[in-house]
């Protein structure tokens, strides 16, 4: 039986994307990284509005008017309700989801550079000598980043799941102490992400 039109299409464009440096692997992390992500921007937001104890029903949230990297850096910001030390979790996740942001977007918003083994975006390129508003930035791509990104992902929304709970009861604050040594590792592996060009040409790397 032929196959429909749509599946013969989207076959030969899997194809495609293969040869430019995009098999199945890489593929499937692209996507799972995209998915992931939005659970994180979701839970971010409600996030904010139970740390602030915002009443969100019949009214426009605080959020609504701002942008993902604002919540980011509000995460990070001083709350007054813990102590230090849950703090500095709390900080060292808004570093680490800032890095993975740039480079998620990088990936998503930039232009495409194939390559067989590690393709890359670069978002905001001055190619033309134009002027942007914004900095270029990149972001490299095969199958072990990917799996550093959606690691990074995934510890970023279990931390504001738990960080959520917090807005009704800051006495658990011992589920924020136990995510510690995954956020901390996590930084590290974003910032590696988002700053990877760089350190590619460094010796020390």
């Amino acid at each position: 039986m032929k196959s429909p039109p749509h599946t013969e299409n989207s076959a030969n464009i899997l194809t495609r994307l293969s040869g430019w440096g995009f098999p199945p692997e890489v593929l499937q992390r692209l996507g799972a990284l995209a998915v992931v992500w939005g659970v994180f921007e979701a839970h971010l937001e409600t996030t904010l509005w139970a740390l602030k104890g915002e009443q969100v029903e019949g009214t426009r949230p605080s959020t609504d008017k701002t942008s993902i990297a604002d919540w980011i850096t509000e995460l990070g910001e001083m709350w007054p309700q813990f102590g230090h030390a849950t703090q500095e979790v709390f900080c060292a996740a808004s570093q680490a989801a800032f890095d993975l942001m740039e480079y998620r977007h990088a990936v998503m918003h930039g232009s495409m550079l194939p390559s067989p083994t590690m393709p890359t975006f670069i978002r905001n390129p001055t190619w033309n000598g134009e002027i942007r508003k914004r900095p270029s930035h990149d972001a490299h791509v095969d199958a072990n980043l990917l799996d550093l990104a959606l690691d990074c992902a995934w510890v970023l929304c279990r931390f504001v799941i738990a960080a959520g709970e917090l807005g009704a009861d800051p006495t658990k604050v011992s589920k924020i102490e136990a995510l510690r040594r995954d956020v901390t590792r996590v930084r590290s592996q974003a910032s590696e992400l988002r700053h990877l060009t760089s350190l590619m040409n460094s010796e020390k790397y």
